[in-house]
């Protein structure tokens, strides 16, 4: 799966909580951000852009977390959280 990931840039599903309107519209969302702001690796703006993109379309407040390592143990609103890799760039997504 990681030796997938690295050659990859299509996202790669972990976990998705969403209907499938709303994860395909945060995917697109997603990979606009991460196209924009990954390859300088600047992933607080590719979070920030996440964020008010997703706040803009479905309200808020939604929370965004981008990076190449971490661990997560949240609670999210039913039906609002999606967690997946963009190449090796784990993004996690969710409203609470």
């Amino acid at each position: 799966e990681q030796e997938y990931r690295k050659i990859s840039s299509r996202p790669h599903l972990k976990h998705n909580d969403m209907t499938a309107e709303v994860c395909t519209e945060t995917i697109e969302i997603i990979t606009m951000a991460c196209d924009k702001h990954v390859p300088v690796k600047n992933y607080e703006a590719a979070a920030q852009l996440i964020k008010q993109s997703m706040d803009k379309k479905f309200g808020s407040s939604w929370h965004c977390f981008i990076g190449e390592g971490y661990g997560f143990d949240i609670s999210y609103q039913q039906r609002h959280m999606l967690y997946l890799y963009v190449g090796e760039i784990g993004v996690l997504v969710y409203k609470c």
